[in-house]
């Protein structure tokens, strides 16, 4: 997909599933390209493509952590290795899974995040989290919730329903599908 103009691109974002960013710098007189990036708010890579080859622009350019940024005109090989290192760089840096809502769960630190912002979960929240995870979207049922976190150990109905509740709370409340028969899923959540 490619845009021409900063509303044309929110509306490709907003719509379809974005991995990487190349944009120009120049977007004429109304926004430039780093500060249309910033204002859109979001955690997909960027690589610049520009004639700007200033201290200043390329300094606030670095304030967006980009990926690449290539002075015009482009060459074709330097632009292919620069989409092939972006590639292997998105690759071995995303240790997200994306849940929905806004929410990703960091794998290498085990953590839950709401666009960037840490969200503690006690163990048991955490555990039935990832839990959740494990099954790609299909339900989970009451019973294996209880065997996987509590073992052994008999717990009332009321533990399990407790531990829901928390995990809900602290989320937003539509991420967690209940089953009230069955048990629960993450919604629309389909990992590979």
């Amino acid at each position: 997909e490619y845009a021409t103009t900063p509303n044309m691109a929110k509306d490709i974002l907003a719509k379809n599933p974005i991995n990487l960013i190349l944009m120009d710098i120049n977007l004429g007189k109304s926004i430039n390209g780093i500060d249309l990036y910033k204002s859109l708010d979001i955690d997909i890579p960027i690589i610049y493509l520009t004639a700007y080859k200033d201290n200043s622009t390329i300094s606030k350019a670095i304030g967006t952590n980009p990926l690449g940024y290539l002075i015009k005109p482009i060459n074709s090989d330097e632009l292919n290795a620069l989409l092939r290192l972006a590639q292997y760089k998105i690759s071995t840096q995303n240790n997200k899974i994306e849940l929905g809502e806004g929410y990703y769960f960091n794998t290498k630190e085990n953590k839950i995040f709401y666009k960037n912002r840490f969200i503690h979960l006690g163990t048991k929240e955490l555990k039935l989290l990832k839990l959740l995870i494990l099954a790609k979207g299909n339900f989970v049922s009451y019973y294996t919730i209880e065997q996987e976190i509590w073992g052994s150990e008999t717990i009332s109905s009321s533990a399990l329903r407790t531990l829901i509740y928390r995990l809900r709370g602290k989320l937003d409340y539509k991420l967690i599908e209940v089953e009230n028969s069955y048990g629960i899923r993450i919604n629309n959540l389909n990992l590979t």
